[in-house]
């Protein structure tokens, strides 16, 4: 199952931008080429694990080359117009010395995208060892019931993804680990839709428009993984005959007033969490009781019940993490945010000390300024009344020594009688 995130805002907007039926319909009726090269016993475990799987529409054209190791010379041309090539050996049967040789040249060839399978383990000292990642290889029991699970999920992986749904359209095998993929990823978006609409304290920009239409996002949504899902399947590409055919099975509101009752212990916590559980609980029942129509073309009341129980157990879990994600995150956001004005509470702070420190050294300087100048002014006035002094006394007569200066009772006045 796709592991659930509260900000899975990705996937959301891709699937809303997902308009055009066309589109869709093209994407599944694409051209693919996958080639299977290996010994034997491991072509035929590879072809099994990929062709068998629900076959209510047979698929309309085949994609596998099956080519064996000894005589991949005589195709090397096949790998230049392939999306995927898938390299098979048994642990049981040692290569040859004409397999050998293909994996040799194979090994030295450009090739797509590959998956290796090992059907058993062949030990460290494995022929092929040389020429091929060991960490990438798949080991694979060919008697597991998970083996197809894990051959599958390893060939979408491998796959660009833009023809997987024609790979699962083609391959049988596929059917079941796309649709729930398909399935995980829509649920996980229309919670996250939900969830942005019901956290504005979290999400403040984005709660206003998702608020007003988010009932119309999930239902498209939900629309549209439905018609991936007939497409996957194999069913003929009508979209109003697909639409038509599936609305009893999955019963519309009935659905969602199941699981909305089957998660109604959550309202009494958090408001959120039913929100976001009914919305992943919702587009998860329906998209397991579409796959199950359209792999057999029955649904029961006994089965959708028990789809509706499976959907509400993992609504919860996938809930209580998105939610829980939502308020680490908003909490993160909040501790920023005080961290960032405490960061600038400090450094205004700072600012002010500087500038008093600014202000401080402007009048220490202009005091020290305006006192020397007082002295220079000061000095420079007793040299000016010193100079003076001495031009006054270079204008009188020179006075011999011992005698006294002439003054006024040495000049008697006129008599004028």
């Amino acid at each position: 199952m796709v592991k659930p995130h509260w900000s899975d805002f990705g996937a959301m907007w891709t699937t809303v931008r997902e308009l055009d039926i066309n589109a869709v319909r093209h994407e599944a009726e694409r051209g693919l080429a996958i080639a299977v090269i290996g010994q034997p016993a491991a072509l035929a475990w590879t072809e099994r694990l990929l062709r068998d799987g629900p076959n209510r529409y047979p698929a309309s054209s085949d994609p596998l080359a099956l080519v064996p190791l000894a005589s991949v010379g005589h195709r090397l041309d096949l790998l230049g117009g392939v999306d995927l090539l898938v390299l098979a050996f048994d642990a049981a049967s040692p290569l040859d010395g004409a397999e050998l040789a293909g994996l040799e040249l194979l090994a030295t060839t450009p090739r797509p995208g590959q998956v290796v399978l090992l059907f058993g383990d062949p030990g460290p000292s494995a022929p092929w060892s040389a020429y091929l990642d060991r960490g990438a290889a798949i080991l694979v029991d060919s008697g597991d019931p998970a083996a197809a699970a894990r051959v599958a999920g390893a060939v979408l992986d491998a796959l660009p993804a833009e023809v997987r749904l024609a790979a699962a359209r083609r391959l049988p095998g596929l059917r079941p680990r796309f649709a729930a993929r398909l399935t995980g990823e829509v649920s996980a978006s229309n919670a996250a839709v939900a969830l942005a609409s019901g956290v504005p304290s979290l999400l403040p920009l984005l709660s206003i428009p998702l608020a007003a239409a988010d009932t119309i996002i999930l239902t498209k949504n939900q629309a549209l993984m439905v018609y991936r899902l007939a497409l996957a399947s194999g069913a003929e590409p009508e979209f109003q005959k697909r639409m038509l055919e599936i609305t009893p099975v999955i019963g519309g509101a009935v659905m969602w007033r199941q699981i909305a009752g089957a998660l109604v212990g959550l309202v009494p916590g958090y408001g959120i969490l039913p929100k976001t559980a009914v919305a992943y609980g919702g587009t998860y029942v329906v998209g397991l009781a579409a796959t199950r129509w359209y792999e057999t073309g029955l649904l029961t009341e006994a089965e959708r019940k028990r789809l509706t129980a499976e959907a509400a157990s993992v609504a919860r879990r996938a809930a209580e993490t998105m939610v829980g994600q939502a308020r680490t995150a908003g909490g993160k956001a909040g501790a920023l945010t005080q961290g960032g004005l405490k960061k600038a509470a400090l450094g205004a702070a700072a600012a002010q000390a500087r500038a008093g420190k600014a202000v401080q050294g402007a009048r220490t300087a202009t005091g020290a300024a305006t006192g020397k100048a007082g002295a220079k002014a000061q000095r420079t006035a007793r040299s000016l009344r010193e100079g003076s002094r001495k031009v006054v006394r270079r204008g009188r007569p020179a006075v011999e020594d011992g005698a006294r200066e002439p003054d006024d009772s040495d000049h008697p006045s006129a008599d004028p009688s």
